[in-house]
């Protein structure tokens, strides 16, 4: 019998290490990495805080060093990152947090600290009475994050991110369809470290022709991607892709880019090629954009079977993955160099080198 008790003291003991080692193993990640530990909020978390009652944040000065050159942002005790979701809406220069809290009365309480010229405003909308709020922050221009969360407060520093990458695409979904696509898009791109997406938007609140037009300038766009659905003949079915006839652009231009994309996102989504149009006169961003762009309409809202395929998951997430496959292989031509680089680095891995 005490032998007994003594083998079931050691698997207690030995479980009880490893159940330590785990935990402790858990908990230094989750410092080490605290910087990437605060998700994207969700098309319904964006959509919460359109139209919503706000007040001002009281911005005070840096304090001790808190808030010198960055933004800090006190949190409420036992508020971890799992509440914590965050959004970039750069055509309309601005940064949200949302925060799932306690207590609706915190930040009518409590400061954050910052010296940081280009917050031009705060505010704070509650979501609801129960400590739900998103804290938004208005931008003199464009800017990047990065957040980094600590034990009370988040610190938030912001990088203009003119002259950082090589391949830059503005995404523009013009209808709630195109909305459907962004979620999928965003889940394959932001593996990509060679190509920057900007989204115009990533809730229903709408953007100004003027604010699309900025973000393509200020992001210093090489592509844009108007992505939605078109309305015409019911026996239309299938993908659409229009571009820019007026402006004429040499090399790779907008009947190539529509082209591309149209034949990666019929090919993707096994649907028909409709084939490519004249985008109409009454698109102004394409119009005026100097750029390769180009719409890709994914189905026809009067069609059967296009209205059938909005509400299959699978049809959106391929349609996407076209559309992404299409802004690839249009890189690839823009920017041959980086298929050089890439086939001498796998070149070199058969090589052994």
């Amino acid at each position: 019998m005490t032998e007994l008790i003594e083998n079931r003291l050691k698997k207690t003991a030995i479980y009880t290490a490893i159940f330590a080692v785990i935990s402790f193993g858990i908990m230094f990640y989750r410092a080490a990495t605290k910087s990437i530990l605060i998700a994207e909020a969700t098309q319904e978390q964006a959509q919460s805080a359109v139209s919503t009652e706000s007040f001002d944040l009281d911005i005070s000065a840096p304090v001790g060093g808190k808030g010198e050159g960055t933004l800090v942002i006190p949190l409420e005790a036992g508020v971890s990152s799992d509440l914590i979701t965050f959004e970039e809406k750069h055509s309309e220069h601005k940064f949200l947090l949302f925060i799932n809290g306690r207590n609706p009365d915190f930040y009518h309480q409590n400061k954050v600290f910052s010296d940081l010229a280009m917050i031009t405003s705060a505010t704070c909308k509650p979501l609801n009475d129960k400590g739900n709020v998103c804290l938004e922050f208005s931008l003199d221009g464009l800017y990047e994050n990065e957040t980094e969360l600590g034990d009370s407060e988040i610190t938030v520093s912001f990088n203009v991110p003119e002259g950082l990458y090589e391949n830059v695409v503005v995404i523009d979904p013009v209808d709630d369809i195109g909305l459907k696509l962004v979620p999928y898009i965003k889940k394959i791109m932001d593996s990509d470290d060679t190509i920057k997406v900007f989204y115009t938007r990533q809730s229903k609140e709408e953007t100004s022709t003027e604010k699309v037009e900025a973000l393509i300038a200020d992001s210093e766009a090489d592509l844009y991607v108007q992505i939605g659905t078109e309305d015409t003949d019911a026996a239309d079915e299938g993908i659409r892709t229009f571009y820019n006839g007026v402006f004429f652009i040499r090399e790779f231009g907008n009947i190539k880019f529509s082209d591309m994309l149209e034949r990666c996102t019929a090919e993707a989504a096994s649907t028909n090629a409709l084939g490519l149009e004249e985008v109409s006169r009454d698109n102004e961003v394409i119009m005026n954009s100097v750029i390769p762009s180009a719409f890709v309409s994914i189905g026809n809202i009067n069609s059967p079977g296009d209205s059938k395929r909005f509400g299959q998951d699978f049809y959106i997430e391929n349609c996407a993955a076209g559309i992404v496959n299409g802004i690839k292989a249009s890189f690839q031509i823009i920017n041959p160099v980086a298929e050089e680089e890439s086939t001498d680095a796998l070149q070199g891995i058969i090589n052994g080198n």
